[in-house]
């Protein structure tokens, strides 16, 4: 994880490049191989890693591009939860560390999402690839899970992907150190 800095210049490049409206962003749930408690090993969004840094299941974001205000919504860890992972930092914690203040639960996604198409807002997001994605979208937005993808922003995708694409120093250091690891590894393996 980057500094908290980095995430919000992100962000904001992101705002600026968009232009207006509200940018969605749908951090991946854990996926269930057998039963809802045994789920495969866990991998966020990459999209919602790069601009908000958060590897934990269950969260989205909104950024409101006009109020220049960005929210986390999550559901805080219930006692089962803890009892079997431990404590854990709260959905306010994570957000504060990567410079995010505003912070609410995931039923409250609706209201946000719903008031901004009040106002004829664009509500940009990624064509989503998992599907309980095109299923959040339809409940969220309303748009069918067959325009989903083709109703995807544009704008988004192209100025993700250019911001992507452009390293930074410490992404190429954190790079370096992958590589350095993958050539260790090799070579550990090679040797035995």
């Amino acid at each position: 994880m980057f500094p908290a800095k980095t995430y919000i210049e992100r962000r904001k490049k992101l705002r600026e490049e968009v232009g207006s409206g509200v940018i969605l962003l749908l951090g991946n749930s854990e996926s269930p191989m057998n039963y809802t408690d045994n789920p495969y090993h866990y991998r966020q969004d990459s999209t919602f890693l790069y601009f908000f840094g958060l590897s934990y299941a269950g969260l989205a974001a909104v950024i409101d591009v006009d109020e220049q205000k960005e929210i986390i919504f999550g559901n805080e860890l219930t006692v089962d939860d803890i009892v079997w992972m431990g404590t854990q930092p709260t959905i306010k914690e994570k957000s504060e560390s990567i410079g995010v203040e505003n912070t609410a639960p995931l039923a409250e996604l609706a209201d946000v999402l719903k008031k901004a198409q009040q106002q004829n807002r664009t509500i940009h997001y990624l064509p989503p690839y998992r599907p309980e994605h095109f299923i959040m979208i339809y409940d969220l937005l309303g748009i069918q899970p067959s325009e989903i993808t083709a109703a995807a922003s544009e704008k988004f995708v192209v100025s993700g992907v250019e911001m992507r694409n452009t390293k930074s120093a410490e992404e190429i250091a954190e790079l370096e150190k992958a590589v350095d690891i993958t050539a260790e590894m090799h070579l550990a393996a090679y040797k035995m």
